[in-house]
């Protein structure tokens, strides 16, 4: 079965492929994207089983909340996909510079292709933190004998969460407002301690055994 994604809605295989060419217009951020995508479905296919974890309707309740915001962030995940920035900055970095005007215009649109090109990292990070969070309550609630499918969301949503955060910081010094800079970075680390806690509430919670 052929699964669509991504600009010209090519598939899974051809977006696998085209990744590792040496001018893939695809990259960390988007492969970053499809693996969290994957780490959601695997947490909605448990978040969706009739078992639970100890089958009570407390479990149930949690379990169609989670399933209902994952099925919406795994759509947000693979539409990040489709956002172009590459052709805005490079459209900005070949605008004229002849005169101090033109630098000035031209600086001032790189800056803003920039901003551009980071929100997409930062989306990815925002989405797979959400996403976390829903694992630790899928981890806690979902049924003991799917651990190994919330185990491997919980992993791909974390590799999806660092790739990300890797392509951010790399822009860090492409910024020339201090401010700006300051508060992404200020949002990595705020994200980062959001993850960190969620993963490891996912994690107790498959180490524990059955009441």
């Amino acid at each position: 079965m052929a699964i669509r994604l991504g600009p010209g809605d090519i598939s899974l295989r051809e977006f696998i492929e085209t990744v590792g060419s040496a001018d893939a217009a695809h990259g960390a951020v988007s492969t970053a994207a499809v693996a969290g995508g994957l780490g959601s479905s695997l947490l909605l296919k448990v978040g969706s089983l009739p078992q639970t974890r100890s089958d009570s309707v407390a479990d149930r309740a949690k379990l169609v909340e989670a399933a209902a915001a994952l099925t919406g962030l795994r759509q947000r995940l693979l539409e990040t996909i489709e956002t172009e920035t590459a052709v805005k900055l490079l459209i900005a970095r070949n605008m004229p510079q002849a005169n101090a005007a033109q630098r000035s215009e031209r600086q001032a649109a790189i800056q803003l292709a920039l901003r551009a090109a980071a929100d997409v990292p930062r989306e990815v990070m925002q989405l797979c933190a959400e996403g976390m969070a829903l694992a630790a309550t899928v981890a806690a609630h979902g049924a003991r004998t799917a651990s190994a499918d919330v185990q491997l969301g919980v992993a791909l949503l974390q590799a999806a969460f660092d790739g990300a955060r890797s392509t951010l910081e790399g822009t860090l010094n492409s910024f020339l407002d201090a401010g700006y800079t300051a508060s992404i970075v200020d949002e990595i680390g705020r994200l980062t301690g959001e993850t960190t806690a969620s993963t490891h509430a996912a994690q107790t919670s498959l180490k524990t055994p059955r009441a």
